[in-house]
C-alpha cells in the first residue's frame, strides 16, 4: 500500500510531462510497453504473449510501430515466415525522451521534500537500486505476459 501511496503522490506532480510525448508520438500504453520490449529482437509471437494480445492483433500494433518508424520487421533466421521486430534508434530516442520525462516529473514531485527527508530517501533509493540490480530477472519471455504481470 505504501508503493501505491508514493506513487499518487508522485503522480500529483505529474505537471502532464509523459502523455503529451505519447499523443505525439501517437503511441499507446500496451505499444510503449511493447516498444520497451523490442530492445533486443523479439518474434512476433513472443510479442504476443507479452502483451496479452492475439497474434492478429500484435501484428496489427506491430504494423503500426514500424510504419512510424519506431520498430522494424524482419525474417526469422529459423523459419522465414517468422518475423522478428526490433527497436529502431527512432524508437530508442522516444523512448529516452519519454525516460527524461519521467525523471523530470519525479525530480520535481521530490524537490518540494525537506532536505533531510530528501537525503533519507536517496540513501533508500540507493540501496534499493543496489538490492534490485542483484535479482534482475532477465527480459520477459512467452509465459510472462503484461496481463499476467499486472495481477
Amino acid at each position: 500500500r505504501l508503493v501505491g501511496r508514493f506513487m499518487g503522490e508522485m503522480h500529483r506532480y505529474d505537471g502532464g510531462r509523459t502523455l503529451p510525448l505519447l499523443h505525439a508520438a501517437r503511441l499507446t500504453m500496451p505499444q510503449l510497453a511493447v516498444l520497451e520490449y523490442a530492445g533486443v529482437a523479439r518474434t512476433v509471437s513472443a510479442v504476443a504473449e507479452y502483451a496479452g494480445l492475439s497474434r492478429p492483433a500484435t501484428s496489427f500494433m506491430i504494423a503500426k510501430l514500424v510504419r512510424r518508424g519506431y520498430v522494424r520487421r524482419s525474417e526469422g533466421v529459423v523459419d522465414r515466415r517468422e518475423r522478428a521486430i526490433v527497436r529502431s534508434a527512432k524508437g530508442g530516442a522516444l523512448l529516452d525522451t519519454i525516460h527524461a520525462a519521467r525523471v523530470a516529473r519525479f525530480e520535481a514531485s521530490l524537490a518540494v521534500l525537506p532536505s533531510r527527508v530528501a537525503r533519507r530517501l536517496q540513501a533508500a533509493l540507493a540501496e534499493t537500486v543496489t538490492e534490485l540490480d542483484k535479482v534482475r530477472e532477465p527480459p520477459a519471455e512467452p509465459g510472462g505476459s503484461l496481463r499476467r504481470r499486472r495481477r
